[in-house]
């Protein structure tokens, strides 16, 4: 929501056209035009019809903005994945985790692919999983839990 009134409406128009339909992980990569938005891209990734979202698609939309980064050549990025301003009741720590989750699995592939000289890549010095103020202890706390999880494997 907020980012779309920063960028003048911008996805709003792309959905009511019917650019971007937003089902499920579709994508698409937006340069924002200066002066609107700090990112120098903006991908959306589509989460299909708000009554069929499970929190187990987020895995998959994890996965999806680490390769996307990893493809373009960024060392770090930021991940919206709090859902609450488009009106899905989510749970946010599971939302968190599951995207922590995706982004993390899709690094390690990368990571085997190249031990395997299947694949060449920048890596990734920073992920940055945005939650608003009112979800900010609760997304920190499932991201710690979830990294001590990973790390115990």
């Amino acid at each position: 929501m907020h980012v779309d009134k920063q960028l003048s409406g911008l996805i709003t128009d792309l959905r009511k056209s019917g650019k971007f339909t937003g089902h499920a992980l579709e994508t698409l990569l937006i340069t924002p035009p200066k002066g609107t938005i700090d990112a120098r891209q903006l991908l959306l990734i589509g989460l299909g019809g708000r009554n069929k979202f499970t929190p187990d698609l987020m895995t998959d939309i994890g996965r999806i903005g680490m390769r996307e980064a990893l493809r373009l050549g960024v060392q770090s990025y930021s991940h919206a994945s709090d859902l609450k301003d488009g009106g899905v009741d989510s749970p946010t720590a599971v939302v968190a985790a599951n995207v922590l989750k995706g982004a993390l699995d899709a690094y390690q592939t990368q990571v085997y692919l190249q031990s395997k000289n299947a694949s060449a890549f920048k890596p990734i010095k920073k992920i940055t999983l945005l939650a608003g103020p009112p979800f900010y202890a609760v997304t920190g706390a499932a991201i710690t839990q979830t990294l001590k999880a990973i790390n115990k494997e």
